[in-house]
Order: structure tokens, then sequence, then C-alpha cells
């Protein structure tokens, strides 16, 4: 840890554990089960191919420098302080990198075989990758006194049913400072937070968010998190002086079970949708009904005339159905 690299920090700001690592695990399928219950996330450090991420992580400096952010000829996370007044991205944007949405930079590591292998090992079943990823390169915080905590949330209450697990994957090195994410340890078990008189978001509220139980950990590149969709979670501000908070996440399940439908939109109203499923060619409808989560892009609940205004006949999409009838979630891939 970088003391030096750290700004000012106000004393209220919560103290957080340390998060168990799995990789004494690897191989146990009932161990790694139990942890999984118990914990609702597995952490593993440096078993990702450090020749992928090294790579990655050379895309998020090159799109940094050609943002003015980090010097030209610097081959390192190093941002050059010289703020946002005059640039054309935002913090916000730096926080959703739109860019790698649109070059799906995700398949870096959804389809190397090295990591491939990897995912394998850790599931116990071939990965069956659901193209939804975040890409992150945050800055630092302009004020260090405020909340650590930038959205605590539940991806479960926003993906309803869907079977599968968040990887976060950490392409440089976060320490305390510089923030990257933490997870409430065994709160998978417990309640949905979310308040459902607060749409379209419906945030958990900020009383019902513990200070307590958090875990991080001091991340390397190689390192993944794999989570419950159902632990409460939350990325954390950085507080560094002149590093970015260099990550990206993405979902998964097991190939061999139950796996949303994933395809091109054919149409969608109020009350029905329809795509073509890209892994079995067949067209697929299901029933939309007050009980579906229709989401776009900013994760906000759409509701009757909304619906079909929110995507376009072609895109791809994801459906999620318990039953093959009613669709639980409908959502874009980004």
């Amino acid at each position: 840890m970088n003391n030096n690299n750290a700004q000012p920090v106000s004393p209220d700001q919560p103290r957080m554990g340390q998060l168990k690592t799995a990789n004494h695990l690897l191989g146990d399928r009932q161990a790694l089960d139990q942890a999984w219950e118990r914990d609702g996330y597995w952490y593993f450090k440096g078993v990702l191919d450090q020749d992928v991420i090294t790579e990655m992580r050379g895309l998020w400096i090159d799109y940094l420098q050609r943002n003015g952010l980090i010097d030209p000829g610097v081959t390192e996370n190093r941002y050059n302080g010289s703020g946002f007044a005059d640039k054309t991205v935002t913090p916000a944007e730096l926080s959703r990198v739109g860019e790698f949405n649109t070059r799906n930079i995700h398949t870096m590591l959804t389809e190397n075989p090295r990591i491939v292998a990897t995912l394998k090992a850790i599931l116990g079943d071939d990965p069956f990758w659901l193209p939804i990823a975040e890409y992150r390169a945050n800055p630092p915080v302009d004020d260090p006194a405020a909340s650590r905590f930038i959205y605590p949330h539940q991806d479960g209450f926003y993906s309803r049913d869907m079977p599968m697990k968040i990887c976060w994957v950490p392409l440089d090195h976060i320490d305390e400072q510089t923030g990257g994410c933490a997870w409430i340890e065994g709160a998978h078990r417990g309640p949905i937070l979310h308040d459902l008189s607060k749409p379209p978001l419906f945030p958990i509220p900020p009383e019902v968010v513990s200070l307590d139980g958090w875990k991080r950990a001091d991340f390397a590149p190689g390192d993944i998190v794999l989570f419950d969709l159902n632990l409460p979670h939350s990325g954390l501000t950085n507080l560094s002086r002149d590093r970015f908070r260099l990550s990206m996440d993405i979902r998964v399940t097991e190939a061999s079970g139950k796996v949303p439908s994933i395809g091109q939109l054919v149409s969608i109203d109020e009350n029905q949708v329809t795509l073509r499923n890209d892994r079995t060619g067949a067209q697929e409808s299901f029933v939309v009904d007050a009980g579906t989560y229709v989401r776009g892009t900013d994760g906000k609940k759409r509701e009757g005339a909304q619906i079909p205004a929110t995507f376009q006949a072609g895109e791809q999409v994801i459906v999620n159905s318990r039953d093959g009838r009613s669709a639980t979630l409908v959502r874009s891939i980004h």
C-alpha cells in the first residue's frame, strides 16, 4: 500500500475487512460450493493469464493517453493531473467506458483459450458468457471526505432470476486508496434491499447500507472475483492522487445449466418480446407483463409505452424466463 499516494481521508470512512481467497479450493467442487453458499463469492489471486491482462491494460492506457489524461510515452497507469475542464471525456464517462462496449473488448477475455480453461476449472463446467460488460477507468475524486460507496446494489434486482455469476477483474494493482470494489460477505442469503417505492432505479436506501461487514482486498493483475448476483456490493471512490482504477466486469454461467436467450430483437411491445436466438437460430417469443424488468442501458425500468421505444429491431438483447413463456428480464447487452 503506497500511503504517499493517498489523499487525506475523513476518519468517518468505513474500515473494511479482507476477502477470503479460494485458490486452495480449486479442484475441490464440494469445498468451492460450500464457500459460495457461505460467503457469496470466490476470490482467486493470480489465476488469469498475465499476457492477456497486460494486453488489455495497454488498451486502457492508450484510451487515457488519447484523451489527454496520461502523458505521451508513459506506459504505466499514471494520471497527469491535467483535470477535465478542456477534455472531451468526463469522470462519469470514465466510470463506464462506452468505446470499449462498442469495440466488444470483453472478447479478449471470453474468446481466449487460456482464460476459458481457467473459468472451466473454476466453474467445473464450460463457461457460457453473457455479453454484459462494464469497463472502468475511475479517476481520483475531488472530495476524499465523501462516502466511499459509489452505488451499493444487488445485480439480482435488475437481472431478475438470471442464472449468472458476476466476474470482477482488476487490470492493474488496486489498493485501498485506489478503491476498486467491496462486497458484504454472506449477505446474498438475505433480502433484496432495493426500495420498490423509488422507480426507475429503485436504489438501496442509504440507511439500509451497513457500514460493517464489507470486504475488499489489495488486488493485482491476474486476480478475479466471482460473486452471486444477490450479493450487495459497491464500487469504491478513488482516493489516490495519480492512479486510475482500471477494471472490468463480465457475466458468466455454467453452459450445461439453464441459460438465457441471447439474440437479435425481432419485435417488442408492451405485451410481448420476440428475438432470434443466436445459439439455436430459433425465433422465440415471451410474454411481457408487470413482473418483467425491461431495462435500457441506464438500468432504469421501462413501463408501458416506454418499452417499444427502448430498443431497435435487430439489436442484441437478452431475455430471461423461468418457465419459457413469461420474461422476467429484457435488456440490451450493454
